[in-house]
């Protein structure tokens, strides 16, 4: 018995220690593990404390490779970008240039498409025709976000040196992943600065525009012996398209005009001026409307671009003779309200203005009984939308006149403006509404 107990006891030793090793092990592998964790959370500690700026993308990426460069006891480590549209400037420590773009051409590039971190033992195998970057172990992680991907995070160690870990690479994420939070947030911020800057220009523009349009429009309304004279432009937008003058010409004779331009905006208001200018300056050289007209054309074609063109009714008014003589570029025909019969819509027309280098108009004359008044509007008066897709319509304005015989001017604006309006209820107003009545006193 005793001999059986003897033999037992050196096994018995043995496969104590080894248990004692392997609790060794453990307790080493879990001493590892803290203290990768530990290194992971002081990083992010230290990163937290750091705050990266959302103002300034190149001061976050120096910062982290001079973390990197002195977590990993690197030998060189770059930041890398995508290169379109790029978020930050490349940065780099212990490398040259030409060594970097080699190594970000064989190696770090389809790392980056793929979206895949990842770190090498021996650089120089994956590099391919014998090239050595003069680097052993390499460690390449990629800048990315759940939305975006902003280049890589790549360190190094000469040959020689030991090599990066699992556990550095994974630092590596941490170090990646708060470069790329960084750019994403500098990149948002960017882009809200300039938003808000493009509103500020845009405000500042429509306000020049809607200051140009204001100069343009009649401040009153014009006085002439034994007529009645109402106009006003109502624009869907803070800056719009329409635009309507009165020019007297002396001798008894007041031109008028309604306009519609192409756009809105700026370019709407800058085009308004312009006709404005050149319809004028027609005027004083007391030519015919048709003249007026086709010498307007010119200017605009001349002057403007192709996709830029007016519509326009110009007329002149003969207080002594009762007359009106008008010609037509493509605006909708204006009405005659006659004091004892059916409105008449005027039927001369021609081609829009600054569509053609030459187009030809031609006068038309019409009297002014006592009582009669014509009725001058854009489309938008038309064109008003009740929101079911039903529009005010050119039959329902015609009806609306035709009740309306002998009203003052004022009163004919006042109730075609109404009346469009009720049509129109809560829908939303798509183009500018013009009008503009000039009537004979009964």
């Amino acid at each position: 018995m005793d001999h059986g107990k003897a033999d037992t006891e050196p096994g018995r030793t043995e496969g104590v220690a080894e248990e004692r090793v392997e609790h060794e092990i453990r307790i080493d592998s879990l001493t590892r593990n803290l203290l990768d964790c530990y290194e992971e959370l002081d990083l992010i500690y230290r990163l937290s404390r750091r705050g990266l700026s959302a103002l300034d993308a190149q001061d976050n990426v120096a910062f982290i490779l001079e973390e990197a460069m002195e977590i990993f006891e690197a030998d060189a480590g770059w930041l890398m970008d995508l290169g379109t549209e790029p978020a930050f400037r490349p940065v780099a420590h212990g490398i040259t240039c030409e060594v970097a773009t080699a190594i970000e051409s064989a190696v770090v590039s389809r790392l980056v498409s793929a979206g895949k971190s990842r770190l090498f033992y021996e650089l120089k195998d994956e590099m391919g025709h014998g090239d050595d970057p003069g680097f052993g172990t390499f460690l390449c992680s990629v800048l990315k976000t759940d939305r975006s991907v902003f280049g890589a995070l790549c360190v190094a160690r000469k040959p020689g040196r030991p090599v990066f870990t699992a556990g550095d690479l994974k630092l590596a994420d941490v170090l990646a992943m708060q470069a790329a939070i960084g750019l994403e947030n500098a990149t948002l911020h960017r882009r809200r600065m300039e938003e808000r800057e493009s509103i500020v220009r845009m405000q500042e523009e429509l306000r020049l525009a809607r200051s140009i349009q204001d100069r343009l429009l009649p401040k009153h309304m014009p006085s002439l012996e034994g007529y009645e004279v109402a106009g006003c432009t109502i624009p869907a937008q803070s800056v719009g398209g329409d635009y309507f003058d009165f020019i007297p010409m002396g001798r008894g004779q007041l031109a008028l005009c309604l306009g519609d331009v192409s756009g809105k905006g700026m370019p709407a208001a800058l085009l308004m001026a312009y006709l404005q200018a050149a319809i004028r300056g027609q005027t004083l050289q007391g030519v015919s409307p048709a003249e007026c007209l086709a010498r307007s054309n010119r200017l605009l074609f001349h002057s403007t671009d192709t996709d830029r063109f007016a519509t326009c009714f110009y007329a002149v008014l003969d207080a002594e003779r009762h007359t009106l003589q008008y010609a037509n570029a493509g605006h909708d025909r204006p009405i005659l309200v006659s004091s004892n019969g059916k409105p008449i819509l005027l039927e001369q027309a021609g081609l829009v203005l600054g569509l053609l280098e030459e187009s030809g108009y031609d006068n038309a004359t019409v009297p002014l009984a006592p009582g009669e008044a014509l009725v001058v509007y854009s489309d938008g008066i038309i064109d008003a939308d009740n929101g079911q897709d039903v529009e005010f319509g050119k039959e329902r304005l015609l009806d609306l006149l035709a009740g309306l015989r002998g009203a003052p001017a004022d009163v004919l604006l006042e109730r075609i403006v109404g009346e469009v309006g009720r049509h129109s209820g809560d829908a939303p107003q798509t183009d500018d509404m013009t009008v503009v009545v000039v009537r004979r006193k009964a």
